[in-house]
């Protein structure tokens, strides 16, 4: 392994390293709104299936399911019988590549298939590998949760500007747009016919490439992360190697909850964080405010479609909305190490909502350039989530169940997972203006739930 050859202080950096690394594979999934025009035109036009792309969006949602329930199962086997996350996060990632590649033949069989190799494998994988390098990282920097979190959520967020471009570069070199309208009814849904059959032909090895890069990433990253309790125990033979490894922690900073979240081994189990009020509220904050969102990762490309005719720029348009996708974890964790989680939630709900309820007025102002910036508005609002959630997380239960309690808070949003794909599956009935809307509205429930959260630091400050 990579890690017995750094230096004991040096080896929280290289977790950190490492958990960036796992990240930007596991992030891949949200090039799903780039991929969306080739999978579900290869799937019409080379497969003679009849697809829309309100069918397809059943294989990012199902992703969204199963990752969730995947998370849920990981940290239950990790906190019951006491498993090594590192085991968690190579059974995840060996799933998930699987997943990836099988897609390769899939694709030219059925949307099921695709459902269950690109959705539900996928989604299994990912979710059984996303908290472990969270939980290694915090272990490290108890008192900078935020920023251990955000360095390595920002790998997540980059993963789609880097996988994006592969995608697009290798399926669309000649920046082709979709020409083939769905029905006289539907002018403006339009899908990549026959007359570009070499692009259609590409669609499937991509996934074959996608499974190489992630592997690759994976490999060098797992190398990379180092057990924080092993190298405390070889630390603890020189207490100067053990003093430089982690600052010295204040035993008595205790939570409203009782909890001393800077201790790695202190902290409630699942069946004593969902008796408390601020589980559930937790839960309705990821649940609603992911909702905008998540529609607008789904059709930003389709929506885009509509008033662009530029395959590429809508490309780029993904590839630099993920850079500030994962630039904004940064700005996040950040934030939420000096402000209360209240006020950031409060901050980001607010923006983001804004953002995506206005969406539609570029149909009308129909300038390509104003629109990438309201996508990446979005994208640096949205990600932020992911980052403020974990962090409370942590602070409010402890670090010593993190893993199970995190996954119960997705599990618990599952429901939400279910709403979102049937609006998803509905946006032909709904319209662009009215999806949007409803998605915002939804959102507005977490905005008003963060609002009532309370837990309190010893000195009586919002944590």
């Amino acid at each position: 392994m990579l890690k017995s050859f750094i230096p004991l202080k040096y080896q929280k950096w290289a977790t950190l390293f490492g958990g960036f690394l796992i990240h930007l594979s596991l992030g891949s999934y949200y090039t799903f709104g780039n991929i969306s025009p080739y999978l579900t035109s290869y799937l019409r036009e080379y497969e003679g299936l009849d697809v829309r792309y309100s069918h397809t969006t059943y294989i990012l949602n199902s992703f969204g399911l199963f990752f969730s329930l995947s998370s849920i199962i990981s940290g239950f086997i990790n906190s019951k019988y006491n498993t090594k996350i590192r085991n968690n996060i190579l059974i995840g990632c060996l799933i998930m590549n699987f997943g990836i590649g099988i897609t390769f033949f899939t694709i030219k069989k059925s949307l099921i298939l695709v459902i269950v190799s690109y959705g539900v494998l996928y989604g299994i994988g990912a979710g059984c590998a996303y908290l472990g390098p969270l939980s290694m990282a915090m272990k490290w920097f108890p008192g900078k949760k935020g920023f251990s979190n955000s360095v390595i959520l920002f790998g997540y967020g980059a993963s789609a500007s880097i996988f994006d471009q592969v995608q697009t570069l290798y399926i669309n070199p000649n920046n082709y747009s979709p020409d083939k309208p769905y029905s006289k009814d539907f002018p403006n849904e339009k899908y990549f016919s026959k007359l570009h059959i070499d692009l259609l032909e590409r669609v499937p090895k991509i996934f074959l490439i996608t499974t190489c890069l992630c592997a690759l990433l994976q490999i060098i990253g797992f190398c990379l992360l180092c057990d924080y309790d092993a190298c405390m125990q070889r630390a603890s033979i020189n207490d100067s190697d053990q003093s430089e490894l982690v600052p010295e922690l204040d035993l008595n900073e205790k939570n409203s909850l009782g909890v001393n979240y800077q201790k790695p081994d202190d902290g409630l189990n699942a069946s004593q964080a969902i008796k408390t009020p601020v589980f559930y509220i937790l839960t309705v904050i990821i649940s609603t405010v992911t909702i905008p969102s998540t529609m607008v990762i789904t059709f930003y490309k389709t929506f885009g479609q509509v008033f662009i005719s530029d395959d590429r720029f809508l490309a780029t348009v993904g590839s630099i909305s993920n850079i500030f996708n994962a630039t904004g974890r940064l700005f996040w964790g950040y934030l939420v190490d000096r402000l209360p989680f209240k006020v950031s939630m409060l901050i980001l709900s607010s923006s983001l909502i804004s953002f995506v309820s206005t969406l539609y007025l570029n149909k009308f102002i129909a300038i390509k350039e104003i629109y990438m910036l309201w996508i990446c508005s979005v994208m640096f609002c949205q990600c932020g989530v992911y980052v403020l959630i974990p962090t409370v997380t942590a602070k409010c239960f402890g670090q010593k169940n993190f893993t199970s309690i995190y996954s119960l808070v997705f599990l618990v949003g599952v429901p939400s997972s279910l709403l979102t794909a049937e609006l998803s599956a509905q946006s032909d009935k709904f319209g662009w203006f009215w999806l949007f809307m409803t998605a915002c509205f939804l959102g507005l429930i977490g905005w008003l739930a963060s609002f009532i959260f309370n837990v309190k630091k010893a000195d009586g400050n919002d944590i």
